[in-house]
């Protein structure tokens, strides 16, 4: 796997550069997207012809380097937790989790009512699915009961 970043990014770059990321992914579903730089919410997304309004939280994460054993296990680990609890998060925390592999430059969008776990560990390769954003955009939505003129 080749790494896009040219050094490994701070926690503030990699953070910064998902939320475009998933911003990105957003629009190119038909969506209206505004960073929101608040701490629960990252993006607000509108629907041009429903007016439909999301709430989306951006975890991103860089492939794991580390090769401890002599083998490379290149995955992306996503936390999920809120507050020094790291209570699940809820609806009224937001609607979406959009999980991103930053050197893949890929979202994974869950929506929040299925969120199980506090953390979630994917193998990169989970990534490199072609229709991955597609799919699980779209599942987030139905899971939701959001309407996009689909």
């Amino acid at each position: 796997m080749s790494f896009i970043a040219d050094r490994v990014l701070s926690q503030t770059e990699s953070g910064l550069a998902g939320e475009y990321i998933a911003a990105a992914s957003v629009v190119a579903r038909g969506w209206r997207v505004a960073m929101a730089q608040q701490d629960a919410v990252d993006l607000v997304a509108w629907h041009p012809k429903t007016s439909e309004i999301l709430r989306i939280q951006v975890k991103s994460c860089q492939s794991s380097r580390q090769d401890s054993d002599g083998k490379k296990r290149l995955r992306v680990m996503f936390h999920t937790g809120i507050g020094g609890t790291k209570r699940p998060p809820t609806k009224d925390d937001y609607d979406i989790l959009a999980c991103v592999a930053s050197e893949q430059r890929t979202v994974w969008f869950l929506p929040v009512t299925e969120i199980e776990f506090r953390k979630y560990t994917k193998r990169t390769a989970f990534f490199d699915d072609p229709i991955i954003e597609r799919r699980s955009w779209a599942h987030a939505l139905d899971v939701l009961g959001v309407f996009d003129g689909r």
